[in-house]
């Protein structure tokens, strides 16, 4: 049958996987379940445990996304381990915070120091997920190699998500301690599997030993990095805020598109790794701002409920230019040892804007209505263009001068 031949020939292509890609995709997959257990669960459990007003969840998105602020300086201060180091860390502390949120968090305050800790892990895990992806790659297949890793954290994020709907049937009161025991062990798991990421010579060494990097030639990969800072805000904020204050979208409805944004996402990110190969940043960086002009008009000009949904889904769909931001910083970079940090500056200029941009979309949501918050993000669209069309295409000669080993692809 045709599918016994599928999994025959995946059963023999993983078989033959290099075991360092095999140990940390699992790594991937668990601290992913971590992740999707948090995300589906988190806003529930702190209404339940803490019966916060809208304010005062507000006003926790400052410390739960500070970590990505900081994130520089933590990286810095961790600049001499090897990188699969900075991913056991990942997973250690995705796994204590998780615990604590679970079983340690009498109060906010108490609560609030475990959620730092599980978003220091989740943000930290941003650049060594580039990193390892980059490192785990052959020479010209780095966006497929960090395709293949995206989509199995979202196919992750789906089993974190049933992992939550399975015991809200079963748990009753017990749900959220169950879950985040659940979510604790997996991201435990998921440390023990980046441990045995052993892949020998300068590919096991730390990233370069660079605590901070600013280079003018990189100065195009940080501008894409603060436009997708505020894009990522705006839709994570005021596209739902939209389409359930002003479209009366439901629970079950926010949850459909959610997870149906997850299932495509699991074969849209890999597609678009092997895209970015083939055709390069630059074209992915024009396709993008198009994309992000479109949703922007969809949002401010149309009422039709049903496109609204798909921007929605597309938009969520769009986040993996990461991976293009990504290869093209890989192809650029002065030095390998360049990468790293200047990834995790990249976060950090990402989290300096996002961290400002809800204040400011509701005070012009509030002046002027909800339009005029994407008639203003259609501005990112265009200094999108602009950036894009910058992007040089052409192989840097002073790209990274270290040869890359090729590792058996799980193709």
């Amino acid at each position: 049958m045709p599918l016994n031949r599928f999994a025959a020939k995946f059963i023999d292509r993983w078989n033959r996987t290099d075991p360092a890609l095999r140990a940390f995709l699992f790594g991937v997959f668990f601290l992913g379940i971590n992740s999707g257990i948090l995300s589906t669960a988190f806003n529930n459990y702190l209404n339940d445990s803490f019966r916060m007003s809208a304010g005062e969840r507000g006003f926790l998105e400052f410390p739960r996304e500070l970590p990505g602020f900081l994130l520089i300086f933590v990286t810095g201060l961790l600049a001499a381990l090897p990188i699969r180091s900075w991913a056991v860390i990942t997973g250690v502390l995705a796994s204590v915070g998780v615990a604590g949120l679970g079983f340690l968090s009498p109060s906010l305050a108490l609560m609030t120091v475990w959620m730092l800790l599980w978003s220091m892990g989740g943000h930290l895990f941003m650049t060594v997920e580039s990193v390892m992806g980059l490192r785990l790659a052959k020479e010209g297949g780095q966006g497929r190699r960090l395709g293949q890793i995206s989509g199995m954290t979202n196919l992750a994020a789906i089993a974190g998500a049933g992992v939550v709907w399975l015991l809200a049937k079963m748990a009753g009161p017990g749900l959220y301690k169950a879950a985040f025991l659940i979510g604790a062990a997996a991201a435990a798991a998921s440390a023990f599997l980046f441990a045995r990421v052993k892949m020998g010579g300068g590919d096991d060494a730390a990233p370069g030993g660079k605590r901070f990097v600013f280079r003018k030639k990189y100065k195009y990969y940080y501008i894409l990095n603060i436009i997708f800072g505020a894009r990522k805000q705006i839709f994570l904020t005021f596209a739902p805020w939209t389409l359930v204050t002003v479209y009366g979208a439901n629970p079950a409805v926010m949850a459909s598109l959610m997870l149906t944004a997850s299932f495509l996402g699991v074969v849209f990110r890999q597609a678009f790794g092997i895209v970015v190969d083939r055709f390069g940043e630059r074209k992915m960086f024009i396709a993008d701002a198009v994309i992000l002009l479109f949703v922007c008009a969809g949002f401010a000009l149309s009422a039709d409920k049903r496109l609204l949904y798909a921007l929605f889904i597309l938009d969520n769909l769009m986040f993996a230019t990461r991976i293009a931001r990504t290869t093209y910083l890989n192809r650029i970079a002065e030095h390998k040892a360049d990468i790293a940090p200047t990834i995790s500056l990249g976060v950090t200029m990402d989290h300096a804007v996002s961290m400002t941009i809800p204040a400011l979309g509701g005070i012009l949501w509030a002046a002027y209505g909800y339009k005029s918050v994407f008639l203003a993000a259609s501005l990112l669209a265009v200094a999108g263009f602009a950036a894009a069309f910058s992007v040089d295409e052409k192989p840097s000669r002073g790209g990274p001068a270290e040869a890359r080993r090729e590792i058996p692809a799980l193709d």
